[in-house]
């Protein structure tokens, strides 16, 4: 079984759609957010970004290669996520207001593992109630 292009599209919509939110908050100088009152402060807030982002991304590869084992597609979904946070750490560097931190990039990658791990948990019940 293949995926269809159509089914690739709307798998990887909510990514692009998502990738371009955080990109656009990265743009903006937020010093009215109340950060500090998130657990663990802005590297909690990031650790869920990328969770949102490592479950779309491994959801969207999951859909994109059905044929292929899910536990080689989701280090993919990862590495995604986390090219997408270094980006997104670099595209900071240069907005007045913000910087870029080598432990953000630390909570992206974990939050984006979380994430995934998490799609894959729903697979696997998925297919245990299905079977």
């Amino acid at each position: 079984m293949t995926a269809s292009r159509r089914e690739v599209v709307l798998a990887w919509m909510p990514v692009v759609l998502y990738m371009a939110a955080i990109w656009t908050l990265s743009s903006l100088h937020l010093t009215d957010v109340p950060v500090r009152d998130f657990p663990l402060g802005d590297k909690g807030v990031h650790f869920v970004e990328y969770g949102i982002l490592g479950f779309l991304v491994a959801h969207a590869t999951l859909r994109s290669w059905p044929r292929h084992p899910a536990l080689r597609t989701l280090p993919l979904a990862v590495l995604i996520a986390f090219g997408w946070g270094v980006l997104d750490e670099i595209h900071q560097a240069f907005v007045p207001g913000r910087s870029a931190e080598v432990l953000d990039l630390v909570a992206d990658v974990l939050g984006a593992s979380a994430g995934a791990a998490l799609r894959f948990a729903v697979r696997v019940a998925r297919r245990r109630v299905l079977s």
